[in-house]
């Protein structure tokens, strides 16, 4: 019987032991992983890693070759490999954490066991105090290892905040944050991305022309359908606008915006939405290349023709003479710059677009054999250029809008003879139609797939957006010869195309197979102002200030109402809850049932 306690004593010293080593083994890889950790945040960077000096010298370099092929290859190349090096540097971090975590939690324990194991009988003897040793060593190994925990969770917060960044965290969160609206911005001093509204939010009000992907279709469906300028009927308030302008209104929460030029001066005004005050004017700022000489403008186009567009924190404006400013809500310019006096046989008219942090310009010029067309993209936060291409089309009038089709953002462009899809994010063609003619001025629409685009000369086209390369031959779906406007944009939906001639008639035809379905005549001399929709019911406006709502039908189309402004209108209208916006020659006016 003396062997067991024997037995019991090497047992007690062998798990002691293997404790020990354990607890010894947990120390020294915690200890490892904790100095990796704490290398690999400091060497990491904390602002966006596209700002890599290679990365932004391959970027500069492609805004003055726009067209090498070669160039944009590199930059995709180390644009893939930054972007693959920030993920995997999340990855690291991440298990890394884990494994510090699990070895800690290894180390306490095999400590705590091989303390417990080593610990001796109690010999009697004197009694010393009020509390044993055991107990002390107890209630400091539990302080210990709770101050140990705080020390721990203390590290990692200041980790993580010297180390924040607006960058996703992993390949799924930047797939959300990109279809989310809100994009890379490798040029900018700070990944931080310019405010960008939600679709939610652009669907409820009117930050463009014609409204929410510039397609003239409205929101809501509780809109005066006649007022009277005479007599005050469900005139809400008129304001003077203080400068000419033929740009049409914007609208963003309790904001109205236009802007206005003559020779002399340009200028953005800001109106408050529910009673029409005039809140503030602000000069856009020129330069001396923009001012040396008024540039040539037609009576119809002016100086301010292109409509302002918002984001909700800032409203952008663009001139005849190529000056783009950004102002704050509060008036104050956030920057402006020129991008050159246009050299367009009317007068610049093509509106501001936007896609997420972007600026989109429209700037088409002289002749096709001049080859000085471009299209620009400007961060919305510095007006910097994030990338510009070259466009072999004459000079426009039309509107880029921006759609979603084939599974992406497409920026929809159209010019003589081509209509161009590019990739709003980088500017890469994705593909292009040859389809117009001469002078275009209609700006292009989209619906159910489908986008349209027309000019009196030759023709309405519909082209199927889901096409690589030259489409010409494979996606035109079909084509239109009658009711071609010469101003007026189109108005699509799944079922019907609406033409708005210049002439005073109104041309319905069918989305699904192009048949010519019915015909509107109406008593004006003209129409500029292009088509609008609420629910199912049209707005005409004419360009002598008289309008009519009409709702269509597969084989006419039934006069609901008319209604006069008293005075001449070529602007489209904007429209949020229950009303409705007009620019008219010399008023703003909000019209609401009364």
């Amino acid at each position: 019987m003396t062997d067991l306690p024997t037995s019991q004593s090497n047992a007690t010293e062998a798990a002691y032991l293997t404790a020990r080593r354990i607890a010894t083994v947990a120390g020294v890889f915690s200890l490892i992983v904790c100095t990796l950790l704490l290398y690999d945040y400091s060497g990491r960077r904390a602002d966006d890693p596209l700002n890599d000096a290679s990365f932004q010298a391959l970027k500069a370099a492609l805004i003055e070759q726009p067209n090498n092929e070669q160039l944009k290859e590199e930059i995709r190349s180390l644009d893939l490999q930054l972007r693959g090096k920030y993920f995997r540097q999340r990855v690291f971090a991440a298990l890394g954490a884990w494994l510090l975590m699990g070895s800690l939690g290894v180390f306490l324990i095999a400590a705590k066991s091989a303390a417990t194991l080593r610990r001796k009988l109690p010999m009697p003897g004197a009694y010393a105090s009020e509390e044993d040793v055991d107990t002390h060593i107890a209630r400091v190994a539990r302080w210990s290892v709770a101050v140990l925990c705080i020390v721990l969770m203390g590290t990692a917060v200041a980790l993580s905040v010297a180390v924040r960044t607006a960058l996703p965290r992993t390949q799924e969160e930047l797939a959300v944050l990109l279809e989310g609206g809100q994009g890379w911005r490798g040029d900018a001093p700070s990944i931080r991305p310019s405010p960008a509204p939600s679709e939610q939010e652009i669907r409820k009000m009117w930050p463009r022309f014609r409204g929410p992907g510039g397609l003239g279709i409205s929101a809501y469906t509780n809109i005066p359908e006649t007022w009277d300028a005479a007599s005050g009927k469900n005139i809400l308030w008129r304001t003077p606008v203080p400068l000419p302008g033929n740009n049409s209104p914007v609208v963003w929460g309790d904001r109205v915006f236009l802007s206005g030029a003559d020779e002399q001066r340009r200028q953005v005004f800001c109106f408050d939405a529910g009673t029409g005050k005039l809140l503030w004017q602000q000069d856009a700022p020129s330069t001396p290349q923009s001012i040396a000489q008024p540039p040539k403008v037609n009576r119809d186009t002016g100086y301010a023709a292109p409509t302002t567009v918002t984001n909700g924190v800032r409203v952008f404006a663009i001139f005849a003479n190529g000056d783009v400013v950004a102002l704050a809500f509060d008036s104050s310019v956030a920057w402006s710059r020129s991008i050159g006096i246009p050299k367009n046989a009317y007068g610049h008219a093509s509106s501001l677009a936007m896609f997420r942090g972007l600026l989109l310009v429209q700037f088409d010029q002289a002749s096709k054999d001049d080859r000085i067309s471009k299209l620009l993209a400007l961060d919305t936060a510095t007006g910097k250029t994030v990338w510009q291409v070259d466009r072999d089309v004459p000079n426009s009038w039309t509107s880029p809008i921006v759609i979603r089709a084939a599974g992406r953002a497409q920026l929809i462009t159209a010019a003589d003879p081509w209509v161009i899809a590019y990739d709003p994010a980088l500017g890469d063609e994705i593909w292009r139609a040859k389809c117009l003619q001469a002078d275009v001025g209609p700006s292009p629409t989209f619906a159910d797939g489908v986008v349209y685009v027309v000019n009196q000369f030759p023709c309405l086209s519909a082209i199927r957006a889901d096409g690589q390369g030259d489409v010409s031959e494979t996606h035109i779906l079909w084509k239109g010869e009658d009711g071609l406007p010469d101003t007026c944009s189109p108005l699509a939906t799944a079922e019907y195309v609406f033409l708005l001639g210049s002439y005073g008639t109104l041309t319905c035809y069918g989305a699904k197979d192009g048949k010519l379905l019915w015909e509107e005549d109406f008593d004006t001399d003209a129409f500029t102002s292009s088509p609008s929709l609420v629910g199912n019911r049209l707005y005409l406006i004419g360009a002598e200030g008289k309008a009519w709502v009409v709702e269509p039908g597969p084989e006419g189309c039934t006069r609901i109402a008319e209604a006069d402004l008293g005075e001449g209108c070529v602007t489209s209208p904007a429209f949020q809850d229950g009303r409705l916006y007009l620019r008219g020659k010399k008023h703003l006016f909000c019209i609401e049932n009364r």
